[in-house]
């Protein structure tokens, strides 16, 4: 068999492995009820604490005439513009009072940019975060995005509002006319991502402000990373709906689109590459509408914009509403959004083989509790994939050595039955069952290595664990494993050096495991160069965590190799020796 019938071969046994494991008969067989749909959590998406021990209640907000049934915002677009600074241990959120009470930043302090300030998550473009809308069959439709309202801290310019204790809230009321009156209170938690969004709507049978009242994000969230490009590409904006055991995704283009998503909305999300802010009701919502697209220009400079509003419906007939959230605006990080059991988790792109590329985060977090060198971690990693691969890798080194042996015998073959390949093809399998050669065991380990790969690219590209992780002791060459390790530039190109090394080690393990058949079919001379170009192009831009991977994954190899003992192949008795034998017996 020629090598490039068992590359095909070898092709079309990794599609067989995929179809198989992603059937639904071998998922219920590896976990028994994965394939049933899951209910999402509908009862209620959060329980609001009760020992917010620090309240600073809203003032009394002064009254207003009742004169107009519609409600009147006029007299609060004027006005003086205030600002809370709330600082936790994880972030620190600036609101405004303008919008009746808007999210205008948001920095994470254990998170840093190329130019080590925090990470920042509200865009630029965005405007009234968190500021609402009425929207009615018979009422215009307006917002708070320009309404100044009344902060429970009191009408200085700015108050600092730290919370690094027990959780604690303040309030924002904004009046609206005849009495209705809108008071939204936040409550911050030192030891987490999200902050509670208590939302009262009291008196608003007094007027026709419509049927919905809606909570808006706006902007996506800000871009983050050095490669905008893979900024860009990772920019999506995800809802839960119905009974989905999965989030829904939606992405954005050039031209704008507007929906009105009408469903049993769990919550709703934006993310970029590594970060994601999330509206989570506090019961599903009915409806939401959102308006995506993609601002002009290259890669490098275009943003993906995402504005969207849960409407939550209320009955004007009570006299006090709520509408309730819990927001989430923090790192895509698998555990920590996995805790909420909301399938937030689900918006990370593991790509093909996820169950791999968690396994590997599983134990890449196991061993870094224990040696903190996300470096040396990889290399454990790759030691401890190569130990369990070595039978398999055996298996193929034994059987490239036993198809290079048989080369002599396969190329007399082919000479003696030129004319026939059927015969041909019957001879040459005659004569590996006789030398006991699989001619597919060199097969498997790549098979196998091939979903590994895939897995740890997603997970180098994906995990926030790894952004900005870099090699210990070597941070002057790996300073990000989540990143090429560029060390250089040369006319605007970049050099990476791993790459380079990477290719070195495939090109030597590629003329280690076929020289003879390189001398005996010119045709395969230049296969390991050509091989190892693709692979050389297709990781040149590749995480440096994936490439020193597969560099030690190539070395150990190679080491085998050298070690393996050199097993002869069986000798064939020759036809004329056993006639031979036949005669001397009569």
């Amino acid at each position: 068999m020629t090598e490039s019938n068992r590359t095909l071969i070898a092709i079309a046994l990794m599609g067989l492995i995929l179809l198989v494991f992603f059937s639904d008969w071998y998922q219920e067989i590896v976990a028994p009820g994965s394939t049933a749909p899951k209910k999402p959590h509908i009862e209620s998406t959060f329980t609001t604490p009760t020992d917010t021990s620090v309240i600073v209640e809203a003032e009394d907000v002064p009254p207003v005439a009742l004169t107009p049934v519609y409600v009147d915002t006029s007299d609060y677009a004027i006005g003086t513009e205030s600002r809370v600074i709330v600082s936790t241990p994880l972030y620190e959120l600036h609101f405004s009072n303008r919008g009746g009470g808007s999210l205008e930043r948001v920095y994470l302090n254990h998170y840093l940019t190329k130019d080590s300030s925090r990470v920042q998550l509200i865009s630029d473009l965005a405007r009234g975060v968190l500021a609402n809308q009425f929207i009615g069959y018979d009422v215009e439709n307006f917002d708070t995005k320009d309404l100044l309202a009344e902060c429970s801290m009191g009408d200085a310019p700015v108050y600092d509002f730290p919370v690094f204790g027990k959780p604690a809230s303040f309030s924002f009321a904004l009046n609206l006319g005849s009495g209705a009156k809108l008071i939204k209170t936040f409550t911050f938690f030192p030891d987490s991502f999200h902050f509670d969004l208590e939302q009262e709507l009291i008196n608003f049978d007094q007027v026709n402000a419509g049927r919905y009242f809606a909570t808006s994000w706006s902007g996506g969230v800000a871009p983050t990373e050095q490669n905008r490009k893979d900024d860009l590409y990772y920019s999506e904006m995800y809802a839960l709906l119905g009974d989905d055991s999965g989030p829904t995704d939606y992405s954005a283009d050039t031209d704008r689109e507007t929906d009105v998503q009408t469903a049993l909305t769990s919550w709703v999300a934006s993310r970029s590459k590594y970060f994601t802010a999330i509206l989570i009701p506090e019961q599903p919502v009915s409806e939401f509408k959102s308006l995506r697209y993609q601002t002009a220009g290259d890669k490098d400079h275009s943003l993906k914009i995402f504005d969207f509003d849960v409407r939550d419906s209320f009955d004007r007939r009570n006299a006090i509403s709520q509408s309730n959230y819990r927001v989430y605006v923090g790192p895509l990080d698998y555990d920590i959004l996995k805790s909420y059991g909301l399938y937030f988790e689900e918006m990370m792109n593991w790509g093909w083989f996820g169950i791999i590329g968690k396994g590997a985060l599983w134990v890449f977090k196991a061993i870094y509790r224990i040696i903190p060198n996300y470096g040396i971690v990889l290399i454990l990693f790759s030691i401890l994939v190569k130990l369990l691969l070595a039978p398999l890798t055996k298996k193929q080194f034994s059987s490239t050595q036993s198809m290079q042996q048989a080369q002599p015998q396969i190329a007399a073959l082919k000479e003696k039955y030129k004319d026939d390949s059927k015969k041909l093809n019957e001879e040459t399998m005659k004569l590996y069952k006789e030398l006991g050669i699989n001619p597919l065991g060199g097969c498997l380990p790549l098979v196998i290595q091939m979903p590994i790969l895939i897995a740890m690219f997603n997970l180098f590209r994906t995990t926030i664990e790894l952004r900005g992780a870099a090699f210990g002791g070597l941070e002057f060459w790996i300073s990000d494993l989540s990143l090429p390790d560029t060390v250089g530039t040369f006319m605007g190109f970049d050099i990476n050096l791993l790459p380079i090394i990477m290719s070195a080690t495939m090109i030597l393990q590629q003329k280690m495991m076929s020289p003879s058949s390189a001398a005996t079919n010119p045709q395969m001379k230049n296969m390991p160069y050509i091989m190892t170009a693709v692979f050389f192009f297709m990781f040149y831009t590749f995480p440096s965590g994936l490439n020193l991977y597969y560099t030690l994954f190539n070395l150990m190899s190679i080491l085998q190799q050298k070690l393996m003992p050199n097993k002869p192949l069986p000798v064939l008795a020759s036809p004329g020796k056993k006639s031979a034998k036949k005669k001397s017996k009569k």
